[in-house]
This record gives structure tokens, C-alpha cells and sequence, in this order.
């Protein structure tokens, strides 16, 4: 997510405002200067209320990315519901946060302003994982043990040491 706002820069022009790319939200705001490339701390910035993030929706049939307008401050983590415009997705099914990405990072919960791609499935496409079955130990005993092939061995050749 990319957020752009004209403010003056200290460095190459303290009376005019310039466009800047805002790089961190909260207290103390970081700013990029696109004229000179200066990265400082500001003040005296305002977040916006509502944050745009992206949404790429992973589809079986056809992927597709939408815009969805989050709060301010809102938490948000994988594997949460999340809903998007249904005019413009014409799908009324909820979606559900597979992933959430800050910069090029992969994070398992993040801040709406912090984020830049929010990955999402429908929730009609999501398989959940099987049980894994436990494999269960049977006692040593002499009807559990059978010879090996081409080998012949009678019970009593076998000897116990510990029986359970």
C-alpha cells in the first residue's frame, strides 16, 4: 500500500510543498521525499481514517485483486474472515485471510496501514486437513512376532526380555 501527500520537505524545499510517500503511520510518521529522496520523521501528519489495501483473492476457476477499505488501527490476522464489496465481486460468500503482506514479508497478523497485499480464499474453496492418524504399538508378545521369510524359526527360539 502506497499513500502519497504533499508536504514541505527540510531538505530540498522548505517553503514549497512536494510529494512524499508515507513509509510508517502512528506517532511519529516517516515520510519519503520524491523529489530528493530524503527518508525523515515528521509530525504534524494526520492518519487517514479509512487505509485501501489490496486484496488478492486466489480463485480455483480465475484470481482476481480488489481494493477494500479498512480502519485505521485495525488488527488483522490469517485465517480471519474478511468481507469485500459483493457489487463489485458479485460473490456473496465470505472470504478468509490465507496470508498478509507487509513489504515483501509475510506476517501472520498485522496493522491495516502497515499492510500491503492482504491474500484471501473463498471460504466454499478451503479443504481442511485430515486427521493424522496415530500409529498404534502393540505389546511384544510371541503371537505378534512372525519369522521372516526363508528363515525358519520355531516360538520357543525367541526369547523375551521385557513383556508389557
Amino acid at each position: 500500500m502506497t499513500q502519497h501527500i504533499n508536504i514541505e520537505c527540510p531538505s530540498c524545499s522548505p517553503e514549497e510543498k512536494v510529494s512524499h510517500e508515507l513509509v510508517k503511520f502512528g506517532k511519529s510518521p516517516m515520510v519519503h521525499c520524491l523529489e530528493c529522496g530524503l527518508v525523515y520523521v515528521t509530525s504534524g501528519i494526520r492518519t487517514p481514517d479509512k487505509i485501501s489495501v489490496r486484496v488478492f483473492v486466489n480463485r480455483i476457476e480465475h484470481p482476481f485483486t480488489r481494493w477494500v477499505k479498512l480502519d485505521a488501527g485495525e488488527l488483522l490476522y490469517e485465517d480471519e474472515e474478511i468481507v469485500l464489496d459483493t457489487v463489485k465481486t458479485n460473490d456473496e460468500n465470505p472470504f478468509i485471510i490465507t496470508s498478509l503482506q507487509v513489504g515483501v514479508r509475510r506476517v501472520p497478523s498485522a496493522f491495516a496501514e502497515e499492510l500491503d497485499t492482504i491474500w484471501a480464499r473463498p471460504l466454499d474453496e478451503i479443504t481442511f486437513g485430515k486427521k493424522k492418524k496415530v500409529r498404534q504399538k502393540h505389546p511384544v508378545s510371541l503371537e505378534n512376532m512372525k519369522p521372516v521369510i526363508g528363515v525358519s524359526a520355531s516360538p520357543k527360539d525367541f526369547k523375551i526380555v521385557q513383556e508389557t
